[in-house]
C-alpha cells in the first residue's frame, strides 16, 4: 500500500519535493518495522491514533521535537500524517519554500527551527495554496501545545489534520443561517 505510482503532487512543485516523497515510501516498510506495530500502518485516520502515542513516547516537548525533526522516524511520521491525508481526503503534497526578503530559499527540512523560513512539505486541496495546506511537521509539534494564543487550554490530535482540511473545504460554503 505504500507503493504510489501517482505521488499526488500540485503541479510546479519544488522538485525536492517529489525526491523526499520517494524516499519516505521507499522507505516506508522499514519506518513501519522499526515502529514495532507494522500491521497498524494501513494509512486509515484510525491509524493516527497509534501514530500520536508513538510521538509522544519518544518525545516530552515541542522543544525535542523540532531538535529530532530530521531524524528517520518524525521523517517518515510527517510522510504518513500527509499521506492519510491525501488519501483520504483527495490531497496533494506541495513544497513552495518561503523565506524572509533578501534570505535565499530554504531546502527540503533545512536547518532545525529555522526563523523567518518555510522549509516543511504540506498537503492541501490541489488548486488552492498552500496558506490554507496542513503542514504535517507542524501536526507534530502541535501535540505539546497546552494553550492557545489566547491562553486557553488546548489538547491537538493528530486526527486533527482531517477535521481542518475538510473545514478548509467548507468555508466558502457554509452559511450563518445554517445554525437552524
Amino acid at each position: 500500500m505504500a507503493d504510489r505510482t501517482n505521488h499526488g503532487v500540485a503541479p510546479q512543485t519544488h522538485p525536492d519535493l517529489l525526491t523526499w516523497l520517494t524516499e519516505r515510501a521507499q522507505s516506508f516498510e522499514h519506518w513501519a518495522e522499526d515502529t514495532s506495530t507494522p500491521e497498524t500502518w494501513d494509512f486509515s485516520p484510525q491509524s493516527l491514533d497509534t501514530l500520536e502515542d508513538l510521538i509522544h513516547n519518544q518525545y516530552s516537548s515541542n522543544a525535542e521535537s523540532l531538535t529530532a525533526r530530521r531524524n528517520a522516524f518524525l521523517q517518515g511520521a510527517c510522510w504518513y500524517i500527509g499521506e492519510v491525508v491525501c488519501r483520504t481526503r483527495g490531497a496533494v503534497w506541495k513544497f513552495e519554500p518561503f523565506a524572509v526578503k533578501g534570505a535565499e530559499l530554504p531546502s527540503l527540512f533545512g536547518e532545525a527551527d529555522p526563523s523567518g523560513v518555510i522549509d516543511e512539505p504540506c498537503v492541501g486541496a490541489p488548486e488552492e495554496g498552500t496558506e490554507e495546506a496542513i503542514y504535517p511537521m507542524g501536526a507534530v509539534h502541535g501535540l505539546f501545545s497546552t494553550e492557545d494564543e489566547l491562553g486557553n487550554p488546548i489538547a491537538q490530535r493528530l486526527s486533527d489534520v482531517l477535521g481542518d482540511f475538510d473545514e478548509g473545504e467548507d468555508d466558502e460554503g457554509e452559511d450563518e443561517d445554517d445554525n437552524e
